[in-house]
């Protein structure tokens, strides 16, 4: 028989090892968790969650099972379990994305209703999230579960790789440096400029702001001016047109919040057609909520009275109240989205879109005294109302209106939508 030659042995066992160390380096640093065999004290809560958050959740929530479960972008995200926690509710799993859509959200119940026994569903809606082109119509959902449920792809993944690199580079800044000076190659790499011919750039790369620190516009903070076939707040709204005044309020914001407001509400509301798809999965969640016997609650989370004020600039006021009217036909919503002294404060926000902590442990608290009877853990959370109250009981209601099947309930800076046998 001829003998294997030595070479060829020792070339298919590198490369054996070179096919191989991936997997090891993914089995080992396990960037999502899927595994947790090594402990090297990565920031896996910070890198790995912000990196992909559906597939970070898909692979801690099977350890979990928590029967109450959170669903939404990034301001249900602000929903802590740890505040949940503080409040001695060690049974609720926070299953919200930053930058979720509407098809995320519906994808994530599919996948809860066939992997738990759920008892409460929380699923924080913003209009904005129902246009179906909202964040290009992004689904991370699928991809995760397919890489959740199958080891083989995980360990195998080149983003999961990259995930670890980045890991091991934040919590040892040296590899960055020690990987940069080792080199296989007898030519180093030049330090040039990347002379890339101006036909091939895109006209977003052009406008890129960061080409020219002061070449981008100052966004403006006051009201669009629309043609006439806009005005006329209220339309269609009848007796319901006094709880959506025009919102009056001048100052200067900070520079992000001002930015937000310019162009991001423009780009929220000038194009937005609510998707009748979306209102199907949504409809959809509701049905099986209803038939299981699980308690849904939607929230619309606050944002910024100047950005609520874009909403009518582009003459969508009736649609954001049809929402809530047809919304509250499925389940009770929990409404902070108007305008009010929690949504005027700045201090409560971090941005024009989104609330700080101590909101975050109020809604939380208001939330738990909907869907939790205990009551020293209602005690505790209404410890933290301040200037936040739902109307949850009748003496916290400041005032309400029933038009038909759509009764309204008002508390301080909150609002409860919800159907009534009238």
């Amino acid at each position: 028989m001829r003998p294997i030659p030595k070479l060829y042995t020792a070339a298919m066992a590198v490369t054996a090892m070179i096919a191989l160390a991936p997997i090891a380096f993914n089995a080992v640093v396990d960037a999502f968790d899927h595994n947790r065999l090594v402990e090297l004290d990565l920031d896996k809560k910070e890198i790995s969650v912000k990196a992909h958050y559906p597939l970070y959740k898909m692979m801690e929530y099977p350890r979990i099972k928590a029967p109450t479960v959170i669903l939404g972008d990034s301001r249900a995200r602000a929903l802590q379990d740890r505040y949940w926690q503080e409040l001695g509710r060690d049974d609720v799993y926070n299953f919200a994305y930053g930058g979720a859509t509407v098809y995320e959200i519906y994808d994530t119940f599919r996948y809860l209703r066939e992997t738990v026994e759920l008892d409460t569903l929380i699923v924080s809606l913003p209009l904005r999230s129902m246009d179906a082109r909202f964040k290009g119509s992004m689904n991370r959902v699928p991809e995760a579960i397919a890489l959740a449920d199958n080891p083989f792809a995980y360990y195998t993944n080149w983003f999961v790789t990259k995930t670890g690199w980045r890991l091991l580079q934040d919590r040892y800044p040296g590899l960055t440096a020690l990987f940069e000076d080792v080199s296989l190659w007898p030519v180093q790499e030049a330090l040039a400029a990347d002379f890339t011919a101006v036909s091939t750039l895109s006209v977003e790369a052009l406008l890129d702001p960061s080409l020219c620190d002061e070449c981008a516009l100052s966004a403006s903070v006051s009201s669009l001016r629309l043609p006439a076939v806009y005005h006329g707040h209220g339309f269609g709204l009848g007796r319901w047109a006094g709880y959506w005044p025009e919102i009056s309020i001048d100052r200067d914001l900070p520079q992000l919040f001002a930015k937000q407001v310019g162009t991001n509400g423009a780009a929220d509301w000038r194009r937005f057609k609510q998707s009748e798809d979306l209102w199907n999965m949504i409809e959809e969640i509701a049905s099986w909520s209803a038939e299981n016997d699980v308690k849904l609650v939607f929230l619309i989370p606050p944002t910024i009275s100047e950005m609520q004020r874009r909403i009518s600039d582009f003459g969508l006021t009736a649609a954001n109240h049809k929402f809530r009217e047809r919304l509250s036909t499925l389940a009770p919503v929990v409404d902070l989205d108007f305008d009010t002294p929690f949504t005027r404060e700045l201090g409560n926000f971090t941005d024009a879109y989104h609330f700080g902590s101590d909101p975050a442990r109020r809604i939380v608290g208001e939330l738990l005294m909907l869907i939790d009877r205990d009551p020293k853990r209602v005690a505790t959370a209404s410890s933290r109302r301040k200037d936040l109250v739902c109307p949850v009981t009748p003496a916290e209601t400041s005032r309400s209106h029933v038009e038909g099947t759509l009764e309204l309930l008002e508390g301080s800076s909150c609002r409860i939508w919800r159907k009534t046998d009238g």
